[in-house]
């Protein structure tokens, strides 16, 4: 709605608009009018069927579609990325296995741990991909924690192979 015609309709109901926000001023359009002051509140349900300004409050169907596309995305490259160091560490392992004593068994070593965090990650990804869109943000810091780790460590096992 445009903010022109919420003006309009504050001064109509003797709300003093100076320079509230938008999401402010309907709030307080809703207290006026005996509603429930939530605008833009509300995630996926509003139980307040009578308020005039519950179809501009509650998330689209596009926005919601966009949400969607972007934890596609964003699972799809994590998936991706650890195929590739999966393959990585399958190599590694191969190079290992004719390295010989103390070599060897610290070689194994940091391919268990990388594996290890691989699985973990991968849980994470899981719970990014049931997540809601509430706890997406919070829910993807973990996993872009998690997988940093997992870079920093690969890249140093890489490097005792180089």
């Amino acid at each position: 709605m445009d903010m022109t015609l919420v003006k309009e309709k504050a001064k109509q109901l003797g709300i003093q608009v100076g320079k509230m926000k938008k999401v402010d001023l309907i709030r307080a359009i809703q207290s006026k009018e005996g509603n429930f002051p939530c605008f833009e509140t509300a995630k996926d349900y509003c139980n307040q069927l009578t308020c005039a300004w519950r179809k501009a409050c509650l998330p689209t169907k596009e926005m919601e579609k966009k949400y969607e596309q972007t934890k596609t995305l964003y699972l799809k490259k994590i998936k991706a990325e650890l195929e590739t160091l999966t393959d990585t560490l399958t190599d590694l392992k191969k190079k290992s296995q004719k390295t010989m004593g103390a070599g060897k068994t610290e070689a194994l070593a940091e391919i268990h741990k990388l594996e290890k965090k691989i699985e973990d990650l991968k849980k994470n990804a899981q719970g990014l991909a049931t997540a809601s869109e509430d706890a997406w943000e919070i829910t993807k810091q973990g996993v872009d924690k998690a997988w940093k780790g997992l870079r920093d460590s690969a890249k140093k096992a890489l490097a005792k192979f180089s």
